[in-house]
């Protein structure tokens, strides 16, 4: 996560709940990661890793939308040097990784205005957290010496299980070993 290249990324406004970073890309996007708090899993506190676009005039933050201006690679490393921050600070807590398009919600309004003709399962669905974990599968050895990985397998009533490389998951939760 560390030595790939990346945008320059800046700190922005945080408080105990949220953690925010910020950078400009070449097509002139400015993006967001934000870890959020979610939830206490045993003794830690679980952040969510969101990001998006933040829309200047409006002051939202957009995290459902794909721009393909040729720099996902730069983007996608971008969001995850993040991570290293975070631990540094909160070596204790844990991330949570998952796509905004592995919803139900998401499927449904898909299909509504789906070009891919998609029948029973949509194709877009998961595709955000696919593309963590396919990152993840090709680290995953050098990634495991620094940190533990949880996955959340897609089908209904799992919990978490010790992350697989190349099953799909539907979100990843991460602790930074001791």
């Amino acid at each position: 996560m560390k030595d790939s290249p990346t945008y320059p990324i800046a700190s922005l406004k945080s408080n105990k709940e949220n953690f925010r970073y910020g950078f400009g890309t070449t097509s002139g996007n400015l993006k967001i990661v934000e870890h959020s708090f979610v939830e206490v899993r045993g003794e830690r506190k679980v952040y969510n890793l969101g990001f998006g676009d933040y829309n200047i005039k409006t002051g939202a933050f957009v995290d459902d939308e794909v721009f393909n201006n040729g720099d996902a690679r730069l983007i996608l490393n971008s969001v995850l040097s993040t991570v290293p921050n975070f631990f540094q600070n909160n070596p204790d807590d844990a991330l949570i990784v998952q796509g905004s398009d592995s919803s139900e919600e998401f499927s449904e309004k898909c299909k509504s205005t789906c070009k891919k003709k998609c029948n029973d399962q949509c194709k877009k669905q998961h595709q955000r957290i696919r593309i963590y974990c396919n990152y993840l599968d090709k680290n995953f050895e050098k990634l495991i010496k620094i940190y533990i990985f949880f996955g959340l397998p897609l089908e209904d009533g799992s919990d978490f299980e010790q992350y697989i490389p190349g099953k799909s998951y539907k979100s990843v939760l991460i602790y930074k070993k001791k």
